[in-house]
């Protein structure tokens, strides 16, 4: 085990001072039970052919090339397609039966005036252990619930943790924190992508509309950002994934208009009161930990737009806090949150409390995990079983939706 370990450390190394990679290609999930196929062209000028169900259909341009950042090309096919090749490579599709669902989210490495991340640190920046671990498990689905580029600020002179980054919202640092480490986990699966704050209308914005929104490109001139994309419903194994962009406004504050624009956005998608739902957004309606000498609780817009306004068989899950946390709510919706892709963690030890007041909302429970990870629903036993970045089962959560008293069991 400590050979192989030294060998992938070398190897991952390699991997960092390069950041070499071919055409990216990856198949995502989008609204209106679709498929999206993309590839960024960085070998190529033209966009490929692609076999779908054995018959070759000329891709299209997504957006075109720029200073700052490769082309792009899309086509879109049925979510039940069986077959997708590029050049005789083959790419995931979804099969019949979605039995593992997998989930990670906050991945990039920081870099930010003075939180300095060593990216060139395995141990410190773990996501190409994390990818590789978590494209093994072979989930169904993978989805990742925001927050992608953290290279925000160059490397500090004469740090060697992070000497040779790059940094800034361009081509490649998108490619150092997200496309080159993230590349076994698109060859594994199909994904989904929810927008987080560092691909808001101020930071990020322009590689994400590029090449992981699930909506058509948009130009990229800063007055025609989108604040906010529509939310949409990928449906796996009988239970609503609702896809929901909460990358836009604060955490402590609201507004009026705010609040309007959650509301009416879940009202539009018309859900069945007796659904099952799985709301996947950055931002986490409820957490629990204290930061210096604040306390944090999470989400206040979501907290007062969305009482009540989900079947009551709903469960939040979401990013944003460094660190793994179940919350089991006694009147409020379970939360989970999953933003211990890779980014710098928050300290939050590894405790299970009880009757925790959370800005006078009580949760029976606050299940807290500190480290890297990521999380695996199994739709066979409704376990959502947690791993650290090397892949070792660190914990377990059960869900039972519709069940009056407490929803979730966890160990």
């Amino acid at each position: 085990m400590k050979f192989f370990k030294i060998i992938t450390s070398i190897l991952l190394l390699a991997s960092f001072s390069t950041y070499a990679q071919s055409n990216y290609q990856w198949v995502q999930m989008v609204a209106n039970n679709q498929l999206s196929i993309r590839v960024v062209l960085l070998e190529d000028e033209q966009c490929p052919k692609v076999e779908v169900n054995n018959k070759p259909t000329l891709m299209t341009l997504r957006a075109d090339k720029t200073a700052n950042f490769p082309a792009v090309c899309e086509l879109l096919v049925s979510r039940d397609t069986h077959s997708i090749k590029i050049n005789q490579r083959a790419l995931p599709t979804l099969p019949s039966r979605i039995d593992h669902v997998a989930i990670l989210g906050d991945t990039g490495c920081r870099i930010k005036n003075g939180s300095v991340q060593a990216c060139n640190d395995i141990e410190a920046w773990p996501f190409y252990e994390l990818s590789a671990s978590l494209a093994a498990k072979t989930a169904d689905v993978v989805l990742h619930v925001g927050d992608y580029l953290y290279r925000e600020s160059p490397c500090p002179k004469g740090n060697a943790g992070c000497k040779g980054s790059p940094s800034g919202y361009n081509w490649d640092t998108w490619n150092a924190d997200w496309f080159a480490p993230a590349n076994p986990l698109l060859q594994s699966a199909v994904m989904a992508f929810a927008r987080g704050n560092h691909e808001d209308c101020n930071r990020a914005y322009n590689g994400w509309f590029r090449y992981l929104s699930p909506w058509q490109y948009q130009a990229e001139a800063q007055g025609n950002c989108t604040e906010m994309e529509k939310p949409y419903i990928l449906t796996l194994k009988e239970v609503n994934y609702i896809v929901f962009d909460s990358s836009y406004g604060e955490d402590t504050s609201t507004s009026d208009m705010q609040l309007a624009l959650y509301k009416t956005a879940i009202e539009q998608l018309q859900l069945d009161k007796n659904s099952t739902n799985i709301l996947l957004t950055h931002r986490s309606m409820w957490t629990y930990n204290k930061i210096k000498s604040k306390y944090y609780y999470g989400n206040l817009t979501q907290q007062i737009a969305f009482k009540d306004l989900f079947p009551s068989k709903t469960l939040f899950v979401a990013g944003h806090a460094h660190y793994l946390q179940v919350l089991d709510m006694k009147t409020d919706y379970d939360q989970f949150v999953i933003g211990n892709g890779g980014t710098q963690l928050i300290e939050v030890g590894n405790t299970t409390q009880s009757s925790v007041d959370i800005d006078k909302h009580l949760a029976n429970f606050v299940y807290s995990r500190s480290g890297f990870g990521y999380s695996v629903l199994s739709n066979i036993d409704k376990k959502f079983r947690f791993y650290n970045q090397s892949g070792t089962n660190i914990g377990e959560c059960v869900w039972l939706p519709g069940r009056q008293a407490s929803a979730l069991k966890c160990k």
